[in-house]
């Protein structure tokens, strides 16, 4: 649940580099792989998690939730990040304006991936699976 999300970040980071300049295998493939070791190091523990946690007459209904809350930050993240990293309407044109947005956005979420790594070593108790 730590590592994860830290891999996510690094594979963010690099992805916030790409600038269309090198191949790509070179600038695009490293941190997409990286992101995608990332979530499946991370998805399936969590699923895990949220299933062990609900006692056995409830795991439906935290199965039901674990994916709701899944798609919704799906949503609100396609939706949201542009808008917080400050693209809007004629950005979407321009291409300077759109390559700092996206740059920005990258940054924006390795942070965050970061941070959720690091909040769940510090919250999440290894014991819940062994019950």
């Amino acid at each position: 649940m730590t590592a994860g999300p830290l891999i996510v970040a690094v594979g963010t980071l690099l992805l916030a580099g790409v600038d269309g300049s090198g191949p790509y295998v070179i600038e695009v493939l490293p941190g997409s792989l990286l992101q995608g070791l990332g979530m499946a190091v991370v998805v399936a523990p969590l699923t895990a998690t949220v299933l062990a946690a609900a006692p056995d007459a409830l795991t439906g209904i935290a199965s039901g939730v674990n994916n709701a809350v899944a798609r919704a930050a799906q949503l609100l993240a396609v939706a949201a990040l542009p808008v917080a990293v400050g693209l809007g309407g004629a950005d979407y044109a321009d291409p300077g304006a759109f390559t700092d947005g996206y740059r920005l956005a990258m940054l924006a979420c390795a942070a965050l991936f970061a941070l959720g790594g690091a909040l769940s070593w510090a919250t999440i108790r290894n014991d819940v699976l062994r019950s």
